[in-house]
């Protein structure tokens, strides 16, 4: 009888040690290479990487993460930037449709194992029963019919920044995060043949187990710089930290609360109040 609790205290004390002491192993799958720590193939011995990060590898031989219930294929992992590139299984082949999953940046960000700059770009799909003439262009064909049309919009600002809402005949129906690398010094795609190519590109996380084990510790990691992976790690519930926290909760509560969320989804902010917004998000993060 004892040896059924020796057993899971057994297993407890391994899974520990993967994550103070990291066992030197690497593995591969397809055309990732030299798969290391912090991440473990599925089926690694127990001491080898973390299994918080944990990849696996399908009939393909395709290297694929699973993400708050989303799966993405593993383009590519950088070490040295700490930043590991992912495409949605769905999107992947540049075919007419939806994301496997819908995942927003709040979900990332209240996650803790991984980092994304607040201003990077993702797609909306948006259901409306009304066709909406100016975004004729970013419909979606293969789910667009008589009764309803499906349109996308791209963008790289927050939804709350806009003061206006979302007609009542239209509703989100998914999101996926986008490329954020060089973004900036590009124009955005403007129509859906254009967000389909670029989705099937991927978008970047930054990983960090430190800020991980921060929040396991009940602590708020507070980012210098959002183009970083530097922070500092607070349990104090200063006013910065609680005010980044709320806004990221109400972000994520507006894009499960449909008839919450702005018009932003489907028409562009000006240059201007784009830029003022980020200056804003910039200033917070320096707190």
């Amino acid at each position: 009888m004892r040896t059924i609790p020796l057993l899971f205290l057994t297993l407890f004390i391994v899974q520990i040690q993967a994550r103070t002491e990291p066992r030197p192993c690497t593995t591969s799958c397809g055309d990732i290479h030299n798969i290391r720590y912090p991440f473990r193939l599925r089926g690694d011995p127990a001491d080898c990487g973390d299994p918080d990060y944990e990849l696996y590898c399908d009939d393909n031989n395709r290297t694929i993460l699973n993400f708050h219930a989303g799966l993405y294929y593993v383009r590519r992992i950088s070490y040295d930037e700490r930043v590991i590139r992912l495409v949605d299984v769905n999107l992947a082949t540049g075919n007419c449709g939806l994301p496997y999953r819908s995942l927003g940046f709040g979900e990332v960000v209240g996650d803790g194992r991984y980092n994304r700059e607040s201003s990077s770009p993702h797609a909306t799909f948006v259901r409306c029963s009304e066709e909406i003439n100016s975004m004729r262009s970013n419909m979606v064909p293969c789910l667009s019919g008589n009764t309803s049309r499906v349109y996308v919009n791209y963008t790289d600002y927050m939804m709350y920044s806009n003061p206006f809402y979302m007609p009542s005949h239209c509703s989100i129906i998914a999101m996926v995060l986008s490329d954020g690398s060089d973004a900036r010094n590009v124009n955005f795609p403007t129509n859906y043949d254009e967000i389909r190519r670029t989705l099937q590109l991927g978008f970047d996380l930054n990983w960090t187990v430190e800020c991980r084990n921060c929040m396991a510790d009940g602590g708020y990691c507070q980012f210098l710089t959002e183009e970083s992976n530097r922070f500092r790690c607070s349990k104090e519930d200063d006013y910065a930290t609680l005010l980044r926290n709320a806004i990221l909760y109400l972000a994520t509560v507006f894009v499960i609360d449909t008839s919450w969320l702005p018009l932003l989804f489907l028409f562009s902010f000006s240059t201007n109040a784009a830029q003022s917004e980020t200056g804003s998000i910039n200033k917070l993060n320096q707190i």
